[in-house]
C-alpha cells in the first residue's frame, strides 16, 4: 500500500504541473476518494485535517493568486 503522504505529494504535483500547463483554464479532474481527500489535505491542512468523499461527488479548487481555496466540497446535490 501507498504510504499516504506520498499519495498527498503526488497529488500536489500533478495538480501543479495542471495549472501551469493550462492557465487560466476550467480543468475537471476525475479521481479516487482517497486521492481527492489526501490532496486537500495537503493543499489545505487548516480546512482538511480529515476528508470523506463521497462516490461521484464533486469537489472545486480555485488556484489565485499562488493561493488555493476549495469553493465546494463533496457535493452530492447533483444525485
Amino acid at each position: 500500500m501507498e504510504d499516504f503522504k506520498v499519495v498527498a505529494k503526488r497529488g500536489l504535483t500533478f495538480l501543479e504541473k495542471l495549472i501551469k500547463e493550462y492557465v487560466d483554464k476550467r480543468i475537471l479532474v476525475i479521481s479516487h476518494g482517497a486521492w481527492i481527500g489526501l490532496s486537500l489535505q495537503h493543499l489545505l491542512p487548516q480546512h482538511f485535517q480529515k476528508t470523506y468523499i463521497d462516490n461521484t461527488s464533486i469537489t472545486i479548487l480555485t488556484h489565485t493568486n499562488n493561493k488555493w481555496a476549495c469553493q465546494l466540497y463533496n457535493c452530492t446535490k447533483h444525485l
